[in-house]
């Protein structure tokens, strides 16, 4: 191209910009400039966070406000702007925003506008806080100073209030207020629309502009979004376009956002599985107790909904417990009631439920703005705000409840409906408004189950990844709940994340060794956790001299979360399921009243744990010594064969030879109606190999706290599992009597295939062992094991162990295993924990040990064997035989037999009357209300002098009123007459080393 061409371009491109340039400085001064912006609604934050503590100027003229006190953050905003997630600045307690500058416009045309909203929650109705500056342009002398003056928005003019309000001051209701000088006079504007006019103009105005508050006094009490000083140079003032309120817009979103929320209310409406009713009855309690009778009350999820269309309350409830939530622009637990005695446990509003995604923490549901933690008034309901942050509500499912793992009635198991019968609510929830990229691919869902007959509430939580990617789910708040004080010894909360680490507590009996603090992977405490709540400061003050003493009352919000992890990464199209949580509702402080409904749970909801079987242990692979001892077995009448420590069974070994011993075995031992198992220490304690061992996070070296163990989340459970099947599939064995299940030793490997590093290490182990009890279950396995996975088909535990005790002597070891028996039952059905009576030495070949020959010792071996089978504990005689003399075998097969017959009333639960001391006599009492003998007293006398004296016997769980029939184990009947508080006085004679047992009908 020609020079002179270029160079005539370039002088064209010149002088084109320098007309633009013109343009726009001439467009400049004619159009409206920003000369400070303060917008507080910043997205996703938390609500009752301190506000920041200097408010950024965004004109970019460097105008930046500073904090004075403390205001805080509060997820609420107008309709346009909440629904974009945003939220405001709660001024109260003399919190507020100021800066010495008047930005020099004082006699310049200008508009002064912002968001405000007068407080409807704490001190609303208070006379002495319904006067305050929300912004301030000058001062109480010289400038616009716009207030609330109790239920009126009012402008002073050089420090003169107008003779008119603006507009009035509705609380809880956001409105956009404008002060605008025309260059003429000054108007007031409320919501675009001009309300007043003809207003004198400041003649100067003060070197202040604050937010909240004029000087140190004034101070409002409400919320502000945004705040916006800006010039008009000299144009018209168009409202339309001059003003941060688009009233078309805000009508859309409003409109959206009435719409969507009773869309909602209808589709609760719409759903055939909710009753409707005008009101929630005032207790839907059974008057049976339900320890006694069944109670048989339906349950129900009730909806009463607001008239207006916009809210509504849902009722879950049995008769006996239930739990009630308010649905507007979200969802919350607003009430959790024992309908028998109609105490309210629930002081506040909590969200559903809180998780950590990458992270993130994110509230699932729930309110805020409720003026006082201490109490929750339904007067509150309306003005509750729902998180901008939070997941949303979005809609109910109910279904019946779904069995949590296969179980049929088996091995003499009492009767139970399993899946027990009741409700399974589904409450799902959509992403946050602020999480678009989420919209329609994340769900959470909370899970509700409430089940007939019984006052408990089961709690879990999936996550549905729909998105194309992955995120890890760090951490879980399954349950938030702010309890009254009164009523916190009176919730009994577990979860079935449960086990020896996880429930293991640095001042408990675990068999640890701690240098310093130990972690929280290490002693867990259990998922239940009791805090502080942090926004709860008006409970009742003690003397902190009394706390502990008073159990420490503010220690009142219960939050059940994994001790470590899960930091599960959930992929793409995959869902994440949370442990569960059930919450078993006291009706007093009694100890053996809570102790029994603890146990009716596990009845109610582990039914494996009434599986009964009289079993006979022994250490030998010999053939002959096997088959002799199962043909005793059969003679007697016992029930499982237990090939005990050591050497056990390796359950991974597959060798045809070895195969082929156990399948022999079983298949004998099934002849004579005999189920068996072996021992087998499998992961706690045992190494399998440096290549899969646990990694211990400090040393990243193989090792565990428990002794070295393997991680069950490496490629062992690959080779191990799969070979244990198919031992079970090709022996016949049908008991799983493993020592060292998974106990929850962390490992720090990344590796590992089927966990990602330390922090996801006990959660992926603890899912496995889960999965194995889970197949055990389907293949009709009975399942004793040494820890507390009851709640996922475990069916017994030790009674009570030390294996110190084994080296006792046999008389030593009678009056331990009775105490063993009474403090176990406390939490334990009798069923749940297992007792032996050792026929030989465990550790030593010491002839005081054991009761060998037991012809000679057949005293001490019938009061051995009455105990445990009078117990209706797991019982097990571990020896070379069971009878050695036609007098031995008698005696056992009396005993046997007699259990069997009254095994209904000895499995049942036991009532504490007096613990073992060797000083006087011990006795249990056995109850049941549903069978024909509704009790069975036991007494022993460990004395060396017979005892004859009148015994107190509480009869009330037994459902006796009035007379009871008694009859002694000679068969000989009398009346017994109960008082009022259904005791019997029963005198009762017992010889020195002797026993003595009564039925009750």
């Amino acid at each position: 191209m020609n020079l002179f061409v270029i160079q005539d371009f370039k002088n064209f491109y010149r002088s084109i910009c320098c007309v633009f340039a013109v343009l726009f400085l001439f467009s400049q001064a004619k159009a409206q400039q920003t000369v400070a912006h303060y917008n507080m609604g910043r997205s996703g934050a938390v609500t009752y966070a301190t506000s920041p503590e200097v408010l950024k100027d965004l004109s970019g003229l460097n105008h930046d406000l500073k904090r004075n006190g403390q205001p805080v953050f509060f997820a609420d905003a107008p309709a346009d702007k909440k629904l974009n997630g945003e939220g405001a600045i709660s001024f109260k307690d003399r919190g507020s925003y100021s800066i010495a500058d008047n930005f020099g416009k004082a006699a310049i045309p200008f508009v002064f506008e912002g968001w405000f909203q007068t407080n409807s929650r704490q001190g609303a109705n208070d006379k002495g806080r319904s006067t305050g500056v929300v912004v301030a342009y000058g001062d109480d002398k010289s400038g616009y100073v716009l207030s609330q003056k109790e239920d009126q928005w009012v402008v002073l003019i050089d420090g003169k209030e107008n003779g008119k309000p603006i507009a009035k001051a509705i609380p809880g209701e956001w409105i956009h207020i404008a002060i605008v000088n025309d260059g003429k006079a000054i108007s007031a504007l409320a919501n675009g629309v001009k309300t007043l006019t003809g207003l004198p103009a400041a003649k100067t105005v003060a070197s202040n502009f604050s937010i909240g508050a004029l000087g140190k006094g004034n101070y409002f009490n409400g919320l502000i979004y945004e705040v916006r000083f800006t010039s008009l140079n000299k144009i018209k003032f168009d409202a339309a376009k001059h003003l941060l309120f688009n009233a078309k817009q805000l009508a859309k979103k409003q409109k959206q956002a009435t719409d969507e929320q009773r869309a909602l209310i209808a589709a609760l409406e719409a759903n055939k599985s909710i009753v409707k009713v005008q009101s929630f009855p005032a207790s839907t309690g059974d008057s049976k107790d339900w320890l006694i009778s069944q109670v048989k009350a339906p349950v129900q999820l009730l909806l009463q909904k607001d008239p207006g269309q916009m809210s509504a309350k849902l009722l879950l409830t049995n008769g006996l417990l239930s739990r009630e939530f308010y649905v507007s622009d979200n969802l919350a637990c607003v009430g959790f009631k024992n309908e028998n005695t109609d105490a309210q446990y629930l002081r506040a509003v909590k969200p559903e439920a809180r998780v950590m995604i990458d992270s993130t923490w994110y509230d699932i549901g729930g309110f805020s703005g409720q003026p006082e933690k201490s109490y929750l008034l339904e007067s509150w309901y309306s003005n509750l705000i729902a998180e901008p942050s939070a997941f949303r509500f979005t809609g109910i499912e109910i279904m019946q409840p779904t069995a949590r793992y296969p179980w049929q009635q088996k091995y003499n198991a009492a009767h139970t409906d399993w899946p027990p019968k009741g409700l399974h609510v589904l409450m799902h929830y959509k992403a946050p408004l602020n999480k678009n990229n989420w919209q329609n691919t994340v769900q959470v869902t909370v899970h509700y189950e409430l089940y007939e007959g019984i006052p408990v509430i089961a709690k879990w939580l999936t996550i549905d990844n729909n998105t194309n990617s992955s995120f890890v789910v760090r951490e879980t708040e399954c349950e938030v709940l702010a309890v009254n004080q009164d009523q916190v010894k009176r919730i009994h909360v577990e979860s079935d994340y449960s086990f020896a680490l996880a429930n293991a507590d640095k001042e408990g009996s675990a068999l640890m060794h701690y240098k310093g603090t130990p972690p929280a992977y290490q002693t867990g405490q259990s998922t239940t956790t009791w805090r502080t709540d942090s926004e709860y400061n008006t409970w009742a003050s003690h003397n902190q001299a009394e706390d502990k003493f008073l159990g420490f009352p503010h220690h009142n919000l219960l939050v059940s979360r994994v001790p470590m992890g899960p930091s599960e990464t959930v992929k793409s199209k995959q869902k994440f399921t949370s442990f569960t949580t059930f919450e078993l509702l006291h009706d007093n402080d009694d100890r053996e009243r809570q102790s029994l409904a603890h146990r009716r749970f596990y009845r109610k909801l582990a039914p494996q744990v009434t599986e009964s079987l009289i079993t006979g242990g022994i250490t030998s692979h010999d053939k002959t010594k096997l088959k002799g001892f199962i043909d005793q077995m059969g003679e007697l009448g016992f029930e499982r064969l237990d090939i005990m420590a050591w050497p056990g069974i390796s359950h991974d070994n597959l060798d045809t030879g070895y195969v082929s011993l156990w399948k022999g075995i079983s298949s004998y031992a099934a002849t004579k109606g005999i189920v068996m198992g072996g021992y087998e220490l499998q992961v706690a304690s045992r190494g399998r190999g440096a290549d899969v061992d646990c990694i211990d996070p400090i040393t990243n070296k193989p090792g565990s706290l428990f002794g070295q163990s393997v991680c069950i989340a490496s490629d062992w459970q690959d080779k191990y599992y799969t070979n244990m099947w198919k031992f079970f599939d090709q022996t016949g064995l049908m008991t799983f009597n493993m020592d060292g299940p998974y106990h929850g030793d962390v490992c720090a490997s990344t590796s590992h295939p089927h966990h990602t590093n330390f922090y996801d290490s006990q959660w992926q182990q603890w899912k496995q062992q889960v999965r194995v009890l889970h197949e055990l279950q389907r293949r009709n396995m009975y399942v004793p094991i040494p820890d507390w996975y009851f709640l996922n088909g475990q069916s017994a535990t030790g009674m009570g162990y030390r294996e110190a005790s084994a080296n006792l002597t046999p008389q030593q070891q009678l009056l331990l295993g009775r105490q063993y028996i009474y403090d176990g039952t406390w939490h334990k059905t009798p069923t749940m924990g297992w007792m032996t009576l050792q026929l030989v030495g465990f550790y030593t070949n010491d002839a005081r040990v054991g009761l060998e020959p037991l012809s000679q010792n057949l005293d001490r071996y019938e009061v051995g064997l009455f105990q445990h089978l009078a117990s209706g504990c797991q019982f097990t005689v571990r020896g070379n035989r069971l009878y050695d003399t036609p007098e031995t075998k008698a005696m056992v097969s009396k005993w046997v037999n007699w259990f069997k017959k009254h095994r209904g009333i000895l499995t049942s639960d036991i009532i504490h009357v007096a613990r073992p001391t060797g000083r006087d006599l011990d006795a249990m009492l056995h109850v049941n209300a549903e069978l024909d003998e509704k009790g069975m007293l036991i007494v022993f006398n460990p004395t060396d002098k017979g005892i004859t004296k009148q015994m107190k016997v509480p009869l009330y769980y037994t459902g006796i009123k009035g007379t009871a029939k008694l009859t002694d184990q000679n068969g000989k009947a009398s009346n017994l007459e109960l008082n009022e508080k259904q005791e019997a006085f029963i005198t009762v004679n017992i010889p020195a080393g002797g026993f003595s047992w009564f039925t009750i009908e």
